[in-house]
């Protein structure tokens, strides 16, 4: 796969988590979009598609499961993977993840490595289970 093809929307409304992901993205290769909020993020996907979207669950107004939820019901992007990203993993967002539509869920502090290798499982089309929160089951 050629990772300099794939595009990749992050959302997240902290600004340091926002800067790090984009710059190691960009870093490993990946076109990448931003937006701050669910709102701005569907203005960004009027305009264009992505490969993959990482979406934080805790956003202003709307939260990343709405928006998720919304996103399934539009045949566009009934196919784009999300990966969620949350400080607050437990077993029941990892079934919040599932009943949305999600691909998977990061976990704040994000390790880098385990972001890479969940991005490479979802835009291959695999689920991968957030390595922390595999031993917390």
């Amino acid at each position: 796969m050629n990772k300099d093809e794939k595009t990749i929307l992050v959302v997240d409304d902290d600004e340091s988590v926002l800067s790090f992901l984009t710059f190691s993205l960009k870093g490993e290769g990946f076109r990448v979009l931003e937006a701050r909020d669910a709102e701005t993020a569907l203005t960004v996907l009027d305009r264009q598609i992505p490969h993959l979207i990482l979406l934080d669950i805790m956003l202003p107004k709307m939260d990343g499961f709405a928006m998720c939820r919304k996103l399934r019901e539009d045949p566009r992007f009934v196919d784009v993977p999300v990966l969620f990203i949350t400080a607050y993993a437990d077993p029941n967002s990892l079934k919040n993840t599932q009943e949305a539509g999600a691909q998977g869920l990061i976990e704040k502090p994000i390790m880098y490595s385990e972001l890479l290798v969940q991005i490479l499982d979802a835009l291959s089309g695999r689920f991968s289970l957030p390595t922390r929160l595999k031993f917390a089951i």
